[in-house]
């Protein structure tokens, strides 16, 4: 799929979660509001595109540029969130850009039932050393759709990937204890720029249902079951995922709350060889702690995932988030993530195994409550047989201003 045309299909889908975002017309007040974080800098990367055979260090000037729009009242909410960034290196590497929105909405159309669509689009460099911030401040951030990215499995050959994706939920509250919930999904995830010829543009359509429990104001339990149908564009090539699950949300303190899932995960994978399937554990655990100053949040999975390469991979990980405010905008923080792929079936030019390694940390510092600067220094390695183990550091000083509303 060409850029273009994957510009008017997420343009189709914004479309498409707008208008269920327009009955927020509503008979209270509703607040409007409107910014725009624009990030701009310099960085040294001794790796900036983790390039298998041993990338060049180089220098970049960066730019990054963040518009949001959002409404809000006593129940409803809607937002728009775009996103630009560029790197411009001094030697040995183009310019590189990547950009995308999302877009959410969310309504209660009663005491009982509540309404989700979101719609979220992608494009960049898969491997190239991010930009912005790291570690959670807001503990309780608003998920969007899973877009699919990165792949790591295609870490180092500095292709661009496209991905979008549309989510429409609901939950329903069948009494005081028990609720029901459902969620149906599409991705597609593409390549642009003259991509490879052996990668191979997928789509997705995931369902999931689930029923829990209130046994106490702090702790519910319950049972979900989900699917996912991959077909990629070459007809040789599909897949299909189910994962039952048993799940678990207890409030350990007013400060601490975990949840998490339990079960199995049931994989098929099919290659012009044939069909591979494998059983494994399916997992999912999120927990944080909200000190008031400082935030830490764990998180960890272990599930499915169709690559770039005609593989639907198991995929394993964990992360650790941490941010304290020295002051009322003065924060540190930083951030450690592991992941790994394991192919399912053998027969594709995907290594059996890969493992992504990356951590940062930064600091930064108002001047006022409109304008930040800060340091950043990051670290980021991959490893997968037949590709080598490439590294990168990269330090960035950079300075952040907000333009209207500052909250």
């Amino acid at each position: 799929m060409s850029g273009k045309s994957m510009t008017r299909g997420a343009a189709a889908l914004l479309l498409a979660s707008t208008t269920v975002a327009l009955p927020l017309a509503p008979a209270v007040a509703q607040e409007t509001r409107v910014a725009v974080d624009v990030t701009a800098g310099g960085a040294y990367s001794t790796n900036p595109f983790l390039v298998r055979d041993g990338g060049e260090g180089a220098a970049s000037t960066e730019l990054a540029i963040t518009p949001q729009l959002s409404f809000v009242d006593e129940r409803n909410q809607a937002s728009l969130v775009a996103r630009y960034r560029r790197s411009d290196y001094l030697t040995r590497y183009s310019a590189a850009e990547a950009y995308g929105f999302s877009a959410l909405a969310r309504r209660a159309m009663s005491a009982r039932l509540n309404l989700r669509a979101d719609v979220s689009y992608d494009s960049s460099i898969i491997g190239q050393n991010g930009l912005g911030l790291v570690g959670a401040v807001n503990p309780n951030p608003i998920p969007g759709p899973d877009l699919g990215t990165p792949d790591i499995s295609l870490i180092g050959l500095n292709q661009r990937q496209n991905a979008v994706a549309a989510a429409f939920g609901a939950d329903y509250r069948l009494s005081t204890r028990d609720t029901v919930t459902g969620q149906v999904s599409i991705n597609r995830v593409s390549y642009g720029d003259g991509g490879n010829a052996f990668l191979l543009s997928s789509r997705t359509a995931a369902a999931t249902i689930g029923y829990s429990r209130s046994l106490s104001e702090r702790l519910s339990v319950g049972a979900q079951g989900s699917g996912t149908w991959i077909d990629y564009d070459n007809p040789g090539y599909s897949g299909h995922t189910y994962a039952p699950q048993g799940t678990l949300t207890y409030q350990l303190s007013p400060r601490v709350n975990l949840s998490g899932g339990l079960g199995a995960v049931f994989v098929s994978s099919t290659t012009p060889a044939g069909t591979v399937t494998a059983t494994g554990l399916s997992a999912n655990f999120n927990g944080c702690r909200d000190g008031g100053r400082s935030v830490q949040c764990l998180r960890a999975y272990s599930d499915a995932q169709p690559t770039g390469l005609g593989d639907v991979s198991r995929r394993y990980g964990a992360a650790a988030d941490y941010s304290y405010q020295l002051r009322e905008f003065d924060v540190v923080r930083a951030s450690i993530e592991y992941s790994r792929l394991n192919t399912t079936s053998n027969t594709t030019l995907q290594a059996p195994r890969t493992d992504f390694v990356s951590g940062q940390a930064s600091y930064e510092r108002s001047f006022t409550r409109r304008i930040f600067a800060g340091a950043s220094v990051g670290y980021r390695h991959a490893n997968g047989r037949g590709f080598g183990s490439p590294s990168d550091v990269t330090f960035r000083l950079f300075l952040r201003t907000r333009l209207g509303d500052i909250r």
